[in-house]
């Protein structure tokens, strides 16, 4: 069953939305020691000293080569492995569970015409910004079946459920085991978008168009994911370029159009589906505050698949 449109409710800002989800979420102590051959991208819970000097480096015996919550870089390895550092101290990647729900949606391409795409993107994304992902065989619109799979998943640092909206039975279920922080999101794609909390584990609830999740994910999930592991929230790559045509937007409400970006020129896409956003060199944003912008201004284009 689902229930009214974003525009019969009040939706909530994407800043606000940050920061009432972001009250529940904390670094992670967990930690593990690891091989240095395995480090890149792992982030230190400890500052790393020498066990070596390196005299073109100007780095003696116990002087600290990284800070602790440093993220660990590829050209780092080998500074370390010239200081005689042959294993780190790292944070523990945060625990994601990745739960698609909705009826008639099947894992495998070959089982089903509907294959579920959202939950599945978003795995990869997750892995790539550092966390731990067990993503879940789609589950149906059954309230015992969901029951049953969030909790299965309250042991993670966070879940995540794709494929669900205001005033359906996956909410009902999760207003019944927690809290639901926000049922709807000013932002476009994603106004059905919803934050949630479960025995103080974030949920994140995203629709199942395939462009709302990369924006919820994008937007809420990766902030989420720097917190847990204590780690920089770093700036997409960004390009200017001039807009070839108009950008509509609603006033009150932040949207996120894909572009496609030739010859210092970026071109909206049309749509929201997989299609679109697989397609996009980047995303442009317009304030909640903004109408549109008009074809010929120059805009910022981020580039949301480059950096971790």
């Amino acid at each position: 069953m689902a229930g009214p449109s974003p525009s019969d409710a009040a939706s909530l800002s994407l800043e606000t939305a940050r920061r009432r989800i972001g009250s529940v979420a904390g670094p992670i102590d967990r930690t593990d020691r690891i091989p240095l051959s395995v480090a890149v991208g792992r982030i230190l819970a400890t500052e790393t000293t020498a066990n070596e000097p390196v005299e073109e480096a100007d780095i003696s015996v116990d002087d600290t080569v990284f800070e602790q919550g440093h993220q660990v870089r590829p050209g780092d390895v080998g500074l370390l492995r010239a200081t005689g550092v042959s294993e780190l101290l790292v944070r523990q990647r945060p625990q994601v569970g990745i739960v698609p729900t909705g009826d008639g949606l099947r894992a495998d391409a070959s089982a089903a015409s509907k294959v579920e795409t959202a939950g599945f993107t978003l795995a990869q994304y997750v892995d790539r910004w550092g966390g731990k992902v067990t993503y879940r065989d789609p589950v149906a619109d059954d309230a015992p079946a969901l029951r049953m799979a969030v909790q299965r998943d309250l042991t993670r640092d966070m879940i995540v459920v794709t494929g669900t909206e205001p005033g359906d039975t996956l909410r009902e279920i999760v207003a019944e085991l927690g809290e639901v922080l926000a049922d709807r999101l000013a932002i476009d794609p994603g106004r059905r978008a919803g934050l949630a909390v479960v025995e103080n584990r974030p949920v994140v609830l995203l629709p199942e168009s395939a462009s709302a999740a990369r924006v919820g994910a994008v937007q809420l999930v990766r902030p989420l994911l720097k917190t847990f592991a204590h780690a920089p929230l770093s700036a997409h790559p960004e390009t200017r370029a001039t807009l070839a045509a108009n950008v509509d937007s609603q006033n009150g409400i932040e949207t996120f159009t894909p572009v496609a970006v030739s010859d210092g020129t970026a071109t909206p896409l049309p749509g929201v589906e997989l299609v679109t956003a697989t397609r996009a060199d980047g995303w442009v944003s317009v304030p909640a505050d903004e109408a549109g912008i008009d074809a010929g201004t120059t805009v910022t284009v981020e580039d949301w698949d480059y950096l971790p």
